[in-house]
């Protein structure tokens, strides 16, 4: 058994959808043969924290927290405030601080406490090789710190790309990032044993942005054991559609809510009959489509509730991204809409990373992202009890290469690999 650092600031308790990957691959990699310590954030942020993820951590799973500088500097200073202020004068200075040096990113000032209590872990236990997840980009930084003062091989996975697009609103950076994380991305890659990405089209984009041509891909996935005693959609009448996700510029349901707002306007009929349940960002959209008596927000909920409403549908609903994305993404919600066999809609450009997916593994219609009319016409369908036509049939055969077992493998053989070099 190889024993590996993993850096994941995204990490349980942290409640984010890159929180997944990391957590899923630290508890297959020993399967493996590498055993996992995983350095991560140690205190996320009350709305950034769900303590129902700690409970999915593989037993025995070594992790090592390590707090950002600006929150041991704020502590500091806040001394001098009023005792019943100071926790919220400590918070308000770790914020500010966190933002006055924000290169490569806000979690810049994690950067040297991680590098310390990793250098004191490997002192400890010698560890074989170090895999660093972004985003947060100052982890593949706190890889190469590591790695420049061990000798020890490292590996960087990109759940995204580092240098924005441009394409989305969410996806920015400020003057000081776009001098820097050009220079700090190429530092980092350019001695790394490995990089790893999720995507094909994503694997280009990095290799122009890094100079490498050697980077691999390891897709997400998902878990068969999550889906074991989940019931499926009760056979009383009605016809439920669900969608598991954030809403933010960009992306999001907007298709499937304006969907529905028009099958409203038209009164079509068996309306009555349909359910839609949206989960994952604050309620209050359908309200200002003025379609909550058809929708049910459930704002952000538990994992497992999320898979519950997947497997409940006669439907799962998938958007992509704007811009760059839109090609290159894989929403890690695609892989569990496939492990539960529901048939899943995609909106979604033909030559997408999604629509690959989709045509490998069965089990989705397509659409074009902005097609209102064609989403219409299948929920009308679904409520007048004509069923769903134009779906393929999962390919049960194709969908073993998408399960956290075949990924971790993948992903073990490229450790090994660097660990022998």
């Amino acid at each position: 058994m190889r024993s590996l650092l993993f850096i994941a600031y995204m990490y349980p308790p942290f409640a984010n959808s890159g929180t997944r990957r990391s957590l899923e691959f630290v508890n297959h990699l020993p399967d493996y043969g590498w055993q996992p310590t995983v350095l991560t954030l140690a205190e996320p942020k009350p709305r950034d924290r769900d303590d129902r993820l700690l409970d999915e951590v593989r037993t025995g799973t070594r992790v090592l927290r390590a707090s950002h500088a600006s929150e041991r500097w704020a502590r500091r200073l806040s001394q001098f405030a009023p005792a019943k202020h100071r926790e919220r004068v400590t918070q308000g200075l770790a914020w500010r601080l966190d933002r006055l040096w924000a290169v490569p990113d806000n979690a810049a000032l994690w950067r040297g406490e991680a590098v310390a209590a990793a250098l004191q872990a490997h002192a400890e236990t010698r560890f074989d090789a170090i895999l660093a997840t972004g985003s947060p980009w100052t982890s593949l930084l706190v890889a190469r710190d590591v790695a420049e003062r061990t000798g020890l091989p490292y590996v960087l996975d990109y759940r995204d790309q580092w240098r924005p697009s441009g394409t989305v609103a969410w996806d920015t950076e400020s003057r000081l990032q776009r001098w820097f994380n050009p220079r700090l991305e190429k530092r980092a890659a350019a001695k790394a044993a490995a990089v790893v990405t999720v995507t094909p089209t994503l694997a280009k984009a990095l290799a122009k942005d890094t100079g490498r041509n050697d980077i691999e891909c390891v897709t997400n996935g998902f878990e068969p054991r999550d889906f074991e005693g989940l019931p499926l959609a009760p056979q009383d009448g009605l016809v439920r559609v669900s969608y598991a996700g954030v809403w933010r510029p960009g992306y999001g349901p907007d298709l499937l809510y304006r969907a529905v707002q028009r099958l409203k306007e038209a009164g079509v009929p068996g309306l009555d009959r349909l359910r839609i349940d949206t989960a994952g960002f604050e309620p209050g959209p359908a309200a200002k489509f003025g379609v909550q008596d058809l929708i049910r927000e459930h704002g952000r909920v538990s994992h497992s509730t999320a898979l519950r409403l997947m497997t409940d549908s006669d439907m799962v609903f998938l958007p992509v991204s704007d811009g760059f994305y839109a090609l290159a993404a894989l929403p890690g919600k695609l892989f569990e809409y496939l492990g539960s066999g529901r048939p899943i809609l995609a909106a979604t450009l033909p030559n997408s990373e999604v629509a690959r997916v989709l045509a490998d593994a069965g089990g989705g219609r397509q659409i074009m992202p902005d097609d209102v009319e064609s989403a219409t016409v299948i929920l009308a369908d679904l409520c007048a009890g004509r069923g769903l036509t134009g779906f393929s049939a999962q390919r049960s055969e194709r969908l073993a290469t998408y399960t956290r077992t075949a990924t971790a493998k993948q992903l073990a053989g490229i450790l090994d690999r660097a660990a022998s070099r």
